[in-house]
């Protein structure tokens, strides 16, 4: 519990920094915060849970699944809004799915660990 607690507030504190670094905001609107938090569910579900704990998905197939997910919310992206393809975008994506893999794999791994007692 101690590590997963730990890996929250980390996370919590790298991203505000990396938005105010990156992005040069504290803040982000509710648009961002849609496509932040579609990267961090594919992290935390898909690679977190399914490949890294449970190993329920090919290390080939996640990789695909998560690059289609992320490839058509940046055409989406691109084509419906200012951000365009911006390095910094791409950072802060990759940023929130390894954040969301991490934590999907330490809540799992806690869930069990509970259950089992």
């Amino acid at each position: 519990m101690k590590i997963l607690v730990f890996a929250f507030i980390v996370g919590i504190a790298l991203l505000y920094f990396l938005n105010i670094a990156l992005l040069k905001t504290p803040i982000l609107d509710l648009h961002w915060s849609i496509h932040a938090g579609i990267r961090f569910l594919i992290g935390f579900i898909l690679l977190g849970v399914s490949f890294f704990y449970a190993h329920a998905v090919k290390f080939k197939s996640a990789v695909y699944i998560t690059a289609c997910i992320v490839a058509i919310d940046y055409i989406y992206d691109y084509y419906a809004h200012p951000y365009r393809f911006n390095l910094e975008i791409i950072f802060h994506g990759i940023f929130m799915m390894t954040w969301g893999a991490i934590l999907g794999y330490l809540t799992a791994k806690y869930i069990k660990e509970r259950m089992r007692s």
